[in-house]
């Protein structure tokens, strides 16, 4: 591949994937500017190590992982407990318009989860990846998959019957 091919592919996959990115890093890190920076740090690890990728869906699932890691890497080393407010976590979120309105509040219950059960829910539910394809992304087994996936359903469940309570005024402790 030339200069001028690898530059347009490199514009290509920025243009096709920064969306995708954006969200499932939005949901680890809940702050846009962290978000910007991984992101960036992802694209720049494309551009310079040139990987040799199969297929889209490989060159997918390598940012997607590439990512994830970036962003495991910079909660572990900011020890972000951060807490967001409803209000800013709107005004803060760049792409809200692509988010529909309605998913809103379950993106936002989404987040409350640990790292290690929402990424498995995003990439699952929103992303559409199979059991499998989740595994090999974010490098678990199957069975790590699965019993993520069931104890963020869980603790989902929990976050629903708690807000649910809120609503109809019932004291929740």
């Amino acid at each position: 591949m030339n200069n001028d091919e690898r530059r347009q592919d490199v514009e290509n996959t920025i243009r096709e994937y920064s969306d995708l990115l954006f969200r499932t890093c939005f949901l680890m890190l809940k702050n846009r500017h962290d978000v910007e920076d991984v992101m960036q740090e992802t694209f720049i690890k494309y551009m310079t190590k040139n990987p040799k990728l199969d297929s889209e869906a490989h060159k997918r699932a390598w940012l997607l992982r590439v990512s994830q890691n970036k962003c495991k890497n910079l909660l572990r080393f900011h020890r972000m407990h951060m807490h967001v407010s409803y209000e800013n976590m709107q005004e803060n979120l760049a792409s809200k318009e692509k988010i529909d309105n309605e998913y809103f509040e379950e993106f936002m219950k989404i987040s409350r989860l640990d790292f290690k059960y929402k990424s498995v829910i995003m990439l699952y539910y929103a992303e559409g990846y199979s059991i499998e394809e989740v595994a090999d992304i974010l490098q678990i087994s199957i069975s790590a998959v699965k019993m993520r996936m069931k104890r963020a359903k869980e603790k989902l469940k929990v976050i629903y019957e708690k807000d649910l309570k809120k609503e109809v005024g019932v004291n929740v402790i």
